[in-house]
């Protein structure tokens, strides 16, 4: 069967009279959900940083939000968005970064991650993940590497970036702040910078910061990170 197949209409008699109808067509509520995910890149490590709120439109469902999630030891990955789909794409990395290990003895890359990442969101477009996601690691061939992907699987390695609600805040400091060849201090004090920013003006985003500085060898760094709002 050609792909183009699965769009054509059925002519099964159960689909005949049927409507598919949308979420707002039907009356169901949907809730808008709030984040702020921040990396940035140093000499010898990534620096990834997140709030701890989760939310649900004007509501706080969370307030210790797990958003920065080990992958391998020198890998770690930040989500935004729908918590189910995040979660749930974390698994898959997981597995199958320790499976490739396994089988080849080696670590894998960055990039190799992230593309078998974003083919998984890519072949599922048509009712996409409801994503945003910050990968950062350090391997010995490609040294810091930060990508910032989309749900629709697009890949963009960057120097810094931010993802959620918060994110223009973010983006402001770490505009203003990043150059070339900083140290992991510089790199943490303005991580928190950027994702405090976020936390005073953005009302989804809030209730600490989890820190975390990925190195090629040994555990990351973790940090929290409390915020008087």
């Amino acid at each position: 069967m050609k792909k183009e197949d699965l769009l054509k209409p059925s002519n099964s008699v159960f689909l005949k009279d049927a409507e598919i109808k949308s979420l707002e067509e039907e009356n169901i509520p949907t809730y808008k959900t709030g984040t702020t995910t921040v990396g940035l890149i140093c000499k010898e490590a990534v620096i990834l940083g997140t709030d701890k709120r989760a939310s649900m439109a004007y509501f706080v469902a969370s307030k210790t939000a797990e958003k920065l999630h080990k992958i391998q030891d020198f890998l770690y990955m930040t989500i935004a968005g729908s918590v189910a789909d995040a979660l749930y794409l974390v698994d898959i990395l997981k597995a199958e970064t320790s499976l490739y290990q396994l089988k080849h003895e080696k670590s894998i890359k960055v990039s190799s991650t992230g593309r078998l990442l974003s083919n998984i969101l890519y072949q599922n477009k048509l009712f996409p993940f409801e994503v945003g996601l910050i990968l950062g690691g350090v391997t010995e061939e490609e040294g810091p590497t930060l990508l910032n992907i989309g749900a629709y699987g697009s890949i963009l390695p960057e120097k810094f970036c931010a993802v959620g609600s918060g994110q223009n805040f973010s983006y402001g400091v770490l505009e203003a702040k990043y150059k070339d060849g900083l140290t992991v201090n510089q790199g943490k004090e303005i991580v928190i910078k950027a994702v405090t920013s976020s936390i005073i003006r953005d009302m989804a985003s809030g209730n600490g910061i989890d820190i975390a500085v990925v190195k090629k060898e040994g555990p990351a760094e973790r940090e929290f990170i409390p915020i008087k709002e």
